[in-house]
């Protein structure tokens, strides 16, 4: 008696953990309340931009261990205590030791038109939130370099080719990374500003 198999669609192995997850909070940013006015200050006290901002863009992130830096503004407590929650098996998911987490840097960065965040990490954090607070239709999305780009080199393909992965934003979606991985934004194509809240993360 002959076996028939049946063929089935390939299915895939999960052998890696998934290092980019995207999570959402109602932060209100556009009501004009007191988070769009703690934005404004920041942005009127800190001077210095950062060098991975080009074109029209600006970011407060040289004064992300300040007092003043968004991780310790009132209006913001309650969205911490909330994320935290969803934090946690993320942290757990990357295999990371198990520790207490808490929020050790944070700036605010500004996109206007033509406005871009160019290619760098956050190494060595072991975690870090991009946070948008507003991001109009037609602003830009998130840019993530391939991680294995340097393995594939030897496979039938062109991976110099293939570096970069698009991924699709809108206002209030946090997305969730490692440090380690290197990523970038597209430019902010509408007369309306991008604004992220990014927060870096350490454990302890």
């Amino acid at each position: 008696m002959s076996l028939i198999i049946t063929p089935e669609d390939p299915k895939p192995v999960e052998y890696i953990p998934n290092y980019v997850w995207r999570l959402n909070y109602d932060f209100e940013y556009e009501h004009g309340g007191s988070l769009q006015y703690d934005v404004g200050s920041l942005l009127d006290t800190v001077r210095t931009n950062s060098e991975l901002e080009s074109n029209n863009a600006f970011s407060t992130a040289s004064a992300s261990l300040e007092s003043y830096a968004p991780h310790n503004w009132e209006c913001l407590q309650k969205f911490f205590y909330i994320i935290h929650k969803q934090l946690i098996p993320i942290w757990d998911h990357w295999g990371y030791f198990n520790c207490h987490i808490t929020p050790r840097e944070s700036w605010i960065n500004i996109h206007k038109r033509g406005g871009i965040t160019t290619e760098h990490l956050h190494s060595p954090c072991p975690m870090v939130l991009s946070c948008y607070l507003k991001a109009p239709r037609g602003s830009g999305n998130f840019l993530i370099r391939d991680p294995l780009e340097y393995h594939r080199f030897g496979s039938p393909q062109v991976p110099e080719q293939n570096l970069w992965k698009e991924i699709p934003v809108q206002t209030n979606d946090i997305l969730v990374f490692p440090g380690w991985l290197k990523h970038a934004t597209q430019p902010n194509n509408t007369d309306e500003d991008r604004v992220v809240l990014s927060i870096n993360y350490e454990g302890h």
